[in-house]
């Protein structure tokens, strides 16, 4: 009987003790890492009632408050990663010794987002005319490739990747076609794979996407004397100098960009990194700081966030485009400037910079708008163009079943099936008659 109190008495103290917690917060819990809002209050009406709307945004509002959750919630997520070597995100990948990856990297690495390599040539074709519409502006242009650690760290996949059959990527043929297009290149990528047994420490962090400090200071010597051999600059000198810092408690900038949102009870084990000192001296007599565009994805912030590599370097009115086209200062903070890409002038967006690039890794090759807008503003759709198009729209009209499927596409994209159609003859228009 004494026993039967005794558990009845330690189920009581287990289903009140949240409670507790949750109204008088006795023990401090540390907020939880990563893309995470607690719910609001919800508003007590009578049309909220009779919609049922009231009462599963109450029980959120309280799931989100229960006493202990975030311990919980780190337990959980603990126990998954040392016992079955699993993230709880869906966006991360547990592979060797705990080494993370996220996966669309991972799918480029082995072809599952493939192009096609008429696709690419096309693409290419494009970007080697607007290289050379640039040019006669007297604005070059520089393509930069990034590594991708799947590429660079293969053997560190989970194990059920290592083996996969790999089709063709994205990146091999698009370097193929830039070189056979005589593109102004820089592969980060080739060069991250000639250092890889050399290098003394990590160029990829075990907890991150994106390239390390320290391989972001090597990098930084290659990129910015490419710049100055294409744009003709000479840009104000900066050096590593005295001992390099090396850690792994705190590790800075995107170093556990992976890591810091799962949410662990213990700290994750990172490697050992390193943070050289970078000094950079002042502007000298014949050095430029160069009006920079760089359209690209978040590799970019590495020249921003470990040292001010971009800040110093380039001019205040200097860029940085997104893939999505959102538009970025030179800053530590994602600072954004809250320019709309698809009002106002292009022209007067692109022709007042003195050298554009384009920073991405190989997952990011699939998006193509920039070189499209830049195709578009030297080689706009004349009167003729328009007919031929509208061409196109009736002998896809004409094709049986087709009307069908494009209204199911419609509907699936949430467009207007005028727009669905036009877009599709552009786009057959576009390659193989410009």
């Amino acid at each position: 009987m004494v026993i039967k109190r005794a558990l009845f008495l330690l189920l009581l103290i287990l289903l009140i003790m949240p409670a507790l917690q949750a109204k008088f917060h006795w023990l401090e819990e540390a907020p939880l890492a990563g893309a995470y809002t607690m719910a609001p209050h919800p508003e007590l009406t009578p049309n909220a009632l009779v919609a049922g709307e009231y009462q599963p945004q109450l029980e959120k509002y309280l799931e989100d408050r229960v006493g202990f959750r975030t311990w919980l919630i780190r337990m959980r997520d603990q126990l998954s990663l040392s016992l079955l070597g699993v993230a709880r995100s869906t966006d991360l990948l547990v592979g060797r010794d705990n080494v993370l990856f996220q996966p669309l990297p991972v799918n480029a690495y082995l072809g599952k987002n493939f192009l096609g390599e008429e696709e690419i040539r096309y693409r290419v074709r494009r970007m080697r005319i607007v290289q050379q519409e640039l040019t006669k502006r007297g604005i070059p242009f520089l393509f930069v490739m990034a590594p991708n650690k799947a590429r660079y760290q293969p053997e560190d996949l989970p194990a059920y990747l290592r083996h996969v059959k790999r089709g063709p990527t994205n990146y091999d043929i698009f370097i193929r076609e830039m070189q056979a297009n005589k593109i102004n290149l820089l592969d980060l990528s080739r060069l991250f794979a000639l250092w890889k047994d050399t290098t003394r420490y990590p160029l990829f962090p075990r907890g991150g996407t994106h390239w390390s400090g320290y391989g972001v200071a090597l990098v930084a010597d290659t990129l910015f004397a490419r710049v100055e051999q294409v744009g003709g600059f000479d840009l104000v000198n900066f050096r590593r100098e005295g001992p390099v810092k090396v850690t792994s408690d705190s590790v800075q900038g995107t170093d556990n960009d992976l890591s810091g949102p799962m949410n662990l009870m213990f700290p994750y084990q990172h490697y050992k990194m390193a943070y050289p000192r970078v000094i950079f001296d002042s502007l000298q007599a014949g050095q430029q700081r160069p009006n920079l565009l760089i359209s690209g994805d978040s590799f970019v912030w590495g020249f921003m966030h470990f040292d001010p590599y971009l800040q110093t370097l380039f001019t205040p009115e200097s860029r940085f485009w997104g893939v999505d086209e959102t538009v970025f200062i030179y800053d530590t903070h994602f600072t954004r400037t809250g320019e709309d890409l698809n009002q106002g002038d292009f022209r007067q967006q692109i022709e007042p910079r003195q050298f554009i690039m384009m920073l991405v890794t190989e997952h990011n090759l699939i998006y193509g708008r920039f070189i499209d807008r830049l195709y578009e503003l030297y080689h706009p759709l004349t009167e003729a163009d328009n007919s031929k198009i509208k061409v196109i729209e009736q002998q896809l009209m004409s094709q049986p079943g087709y009307s069908d499927s494009l209204w199911a596409r419609a509907n699936r994209e949430n467009r207007g099936f005028e727009e669905v159609l036009q877009g599709e003859a552009r786009t057959i228009y576009d390659h193989t008659e410009r």
